[in-house]
């Protein structure tokens, strides 16, 4: 996982218990989106939870190949161009090479 700093393991000990939840959450709020998929502050928001606890499980998620970039993107509330993440299957590839 690389080298941590004393705080970085501190906030994963502190994570660490509710990371599957909040993956779960994040996993869930995409899929229900289907093919119009999420951009990470849009699950932040619509879950209720802390962008700091979510943003890394969608990167999780990414990692693991369970989302996907769509290819497509919003635009943030600060105007900046976001990912749209969705399910293999609506993504570019629609589910090639995905296991």
């Amino acid at each position: 996982m690389g080298r941590r700093t004393r705080t970085s393991n501190a906030a994963y000990a502190a994570i660490s218990p509710f990371a599957d939840t909040l993956r779960a959450i994040a996993y869930r709020l995409i899929h229900e989106a289907q093919a119009h998929g999420m951009t990470a502050l849009e699950v932040v928001d619509s879950s209720g939870r802390d962008r700091w606890g979510i943003q890394p499980r969608i990167s999780e998620l990414v990692t693991d190949k369970a989302v996907v970039d769509s290819g497509r993107t919003r635009t943030n509330p600060s105007g900046k161009p976001a990912i749209v993440w969705v399910l293999p299957e609506f993504g570019p590839d629609g589910g090639e090479g995905v296991e």
